[in-house]
């Protein structure tokens, strides 16, 4: 790593089971600084579209990221299939609430993807804050631009109970709990 990174709360990771990362999300080093900070691997959702590059495609595909499709909600089944398959197998995923870099700040919707999957499988959802990420590489820049110290600290887990239907007033209370920890 070229910049300086500082881990807190590692204590906060759930020991030999599943459990979903939920982060801000305000530079594309995001996933790379949560994969180095955190054990064990974390297979991330990512935005289809982002498949398409081919050097970036390519390295998601070798990380095993899974496509989540934005408009075309109908192809994402299979991806909600494979997510919740890698929880029930007692892997870890990885989620940007937000649904790409520095969206907050556009004021979009957050997503309840994160919830929805804890909810339906029973895992606790671990919120994790990146700070300094943005002034290394910043929205829209191709180029490291600088190496200031970058901060991530892992709050305490979210434990969700599971709950096979839908109900929408649990999902919308565990999405308020993790957006309190991230922003």
């Amino acid at each position: 790593m070229v910049f300086r990174l500082k881990v807190t709360g590692s204590e906060n990771i759930p020991k030999n089971s599943p459990f979903i990362i939920v982060a801000n999300h305000s530079s594309l080093l995001d996933p790379v600084i949560l994969g180095v900070s955190v054990r064990p691997k974390v297979i991330f959702v990512a935005a289809s579209y982002l498949f398409e590059i081919r050097w970036l495609g390519y390295l998601l595909r070798k990380a095993n990221s899974i496509p989540i499709h934005r408009e075309n909600y109908t192809n994402n089944i299979k991806s909600i299939k494979q997510a919740l398959k890698i929880l029930q197998k007692g892997g870890v995923l990885g989620i940007f609430p937000e649904g790409g870099v520095d969206r907050q700040k556009d004021d979009l919707s957050i997503k309840a993807g994160a919830a929805f999957l804890a909810t339906r499988v029973g895992v606790p959802i671990v919120p994790i804050k990146i700070r300094g990420a943005n002034k290394v590489l910043p929205r829209g820049a191709k180029f490291i631009r600088s190496l200031n110290k970058i901060e991530v600290e892992i709050k305490k887990p979210i434990f969700c109970s599971r709950h096979t239907n839908k109900n929408k007033e649990i999902i919308k209370r565990v999405v308020e709990s993790y957006i309190e920890e991230i922003y």
